[in-house]
């Protein structure tokens, strides 16, 4: 009778303990859970900004640049031509740029800068000084911005003045790598970095 009793309360003991692990199984699962789930958000979390500075700066394979079309154009005196400025971001989300071009005033005249099917749907800058050869055009466009490796800035219509006939580009950006003051393109980074690598003009021909 006693072992009967004695069994039934090491029965009832290892029921506790076993009730017990099981507990604390269920529990340090779930915390293990929440633990997880906490460092994958915090990890893929788009919105968390915490890591970003002011020196972040864009990635090494950023090559964005800007370029004319046509790059050789051959025209009469009294022509009237267009010339088209591109922009290649290179694979980056861009929200604003800056084309500045100098240009052989004593050779064309710029008449008018169309930014009506332009990429950017905002306009800061746009401005011809014939007197200096110059041109400014500064677009933007919010976040994302855009993407593309053939996009339309701006349109500029010119007219030919007199014979010229050039070995370099007589229709250049102005360009200074890493310089804000010249012609530029502002990456999506909520800092405003500069990505311009590269530029090409043109050569204007005129017979």
């Amino acid at each position: 009778m006693d072992n009967e009793i004695d069994n039934k309360k090491l029965i009832t003991t290892l029921k506790k303990r076993v009730s017990y692990l099981r507990f604390t199984i269920y529990v340090f699962t779930a915390i293990l859970a929440l633990m997880t789930v906490l460092v994958v958000y915090w990890l893929y979390n788009p919105s968390d900004d915490t890591f970003e500075t002011y020196y972040s700066t864009a990635t090494e394979s950023a090559r964005a640049s800007l370029y004319l079309s046509p790059k050789d154009g051959y025209y009469g005196v009294g022509d009237e031509f267009t010339v088209d400025v591109l922009i290649n971001t290179a694979g980056n989300n861009v929200v604003a740029t800056a084309a500045y071009l100098s240009f052989n005033k004593d050779a064309i005249q710029a008449l008018v800068i169309d930014t009506s099917k332009s990429d950017f749907d905002m306009q800061a800058e746009k401005e011809i000084n014939n007197e200096q050869g110059k041109i400014k055009i500064t677009l933007g466009r919010p976040t994302p911005g855009i993407k593309t490796h053939a996009g339309l800035v701006a349109t500029i219509r010119f007219k030919a003045l007199k014979k010229t006939s050039s070995p370099i580009e007589n229709l250049s950006f102005d360009f200074t790598q890493g310089s804000s003051l010249y012609s530029t393109i502002i990456v999506d980074d909520k800092i405003g970095t500069n990505i311009l690598k590269a530029t090409r003009g043109a050569k204007i021909f005129i017979n």
